[in-house]
């Protein structure tokens, strides 16, 4: 096995989208039990612009490389551990990362880390599906336990979360009430069954205390803040608040996140109802198997047509920085993937 000589996106100092910088690197030959992956494409997502920026917690240093989802055709591997029956050179995978690195022409990961795509799926598509979709099952089943009838609150559920959680939430029979505000958010909702509240036009506190008056079983929140006070008192008994992200002030993302976890954890220490942290890269850690069949689960889904991801747009890798700022200024809504070839 030879070094295979590859480009990767860099940012070498936190700031804006030109901070993101191709450079030329190297890859040795893998250790027992990994392989190496040229990779297909990779998912974009707004936790990799609050990277870039410095404004991430799992990610305070420099240098590093952004993305936590990807793609890939495997190149080659060495043994060590428990083999996949269906590994080989060429076979096609998608893998969510525990630590940033998917924007890549090639990398090496773990054998367990790896799963096979379904026959038929592309891999452009299956590129935006990891890391939002495993969120929306960690705030689903792993937090929420929710069931058919059940009742939940999604914020920013025209975002990639929202709408991975709208998906897999229509699919599980729930009563969705989800909070936008862009233009059209009515009608992209209302494919899955969510009834939008409009927080520029709408509290959604007095929407939910007028429809659901026992209270609902799950509020998933990303803001923080005042929300999660509000979030908190429209649920029902035994309900749950999950926060899986916080906003926060323009540098001061950092201290506002951990100021958001220490109120999560303190809510959950009242009676009769629960609140939760979901953080997905801690979670596939913590759980290979929950990462392996919940990915599996999902892709299949994928694969059957029962769900799409909405990809707005795609970008060479080297290309990168303008992925970033079209994001930024909102010139394009929804889900971006890089692309190698």
């Amino acid at each position: 096995m030879s070094e295979i000589t590859y480009q990767k996106i860099v940012v070498e100092r936190f700031g804006a989208g030109h901070v993101l910088r191709p450079v030329t690197a190297s890859l040795p030959q893998p250790p027992p039990g990994h392989a190496r992956l040229r990779v297909l494409a990779a998912g974009v997502g707004f936790t990799d612009l609050m990277a870039r920026s410095g404004d991430y917690l799992l990610q305070r240093t420099v240098p590093f490389t952004p993305g936590y989802e990807l793609t890939a055709e495997v190149v080659d591997f060495t043994p060590g551990g428990l083999q996949p029956s269906w590994l080989r050179a060429g076979v096609r995978v998608a893998a969510a990362l525990t630590k940033m690195a998917a924007y890549t022409e090639y990398l090496t990961l773990p054998l367990w880390q790896l799963v096979p795509l379904p026959g038929g799926l592309d891999p452009h598509v299956a590129a935006a599906i990891p890391l939002d979709h495993l969120t929306a099952l960690s705030l689903l089943e792993t937090h929420g336990r929710l069931q058919s009838g059940d009742s939940v609150l999604i914020h920013g559920a025209g975002g990639g979360v929202g709408q991975a959680v709208s998906r897999l939430g229509a699919l599980r029979g729930l009563r969705m009430y989800g909070t936008a505000s862009a233009p059209g958010s009515a009608e992209l909702l209302a494919r899955h069954g969510v009834t939008l509240i409009d927080y520029r036009r709408e509290d959604f506190e007095t929407v939910l205390r007028q429809r659901e008056p026992d209270g609902i079983q799950a509020v998933f929140d990303h803001i923080g803040g005042a929300n999660l006070r509000k979030g908190y008192r429209v649920l029902a008994p035994g309900g749950v608040l999950v926060s899986y992200a916080f906003s926060g002030r323009p540098g001061r993302m950092a201290g506002d996140t951990v100021r958001g976890a220490v109120r999560i954890q303190l809510m959950n220490l009242r009676p009769r109802r629960r609140t939760a942290l979901s953080m997905v890269p801690r979670e596939i850690r913590a759980d290979h198997d929950w990462y392996h069949s919940a990915l599996t689960r999902i892709l299949g889904l994928a694969q059957r047509g029962e769900i799409t991801p909405r990809i707005a747009g795609t970008y060479p890798l080297l290309r990168a920085a303008d992925a970033h700022t079209a994001l930024e200024r909102r010139e394009i809504t929804g889900k971006v993937v890089l692309t190698t070839q």
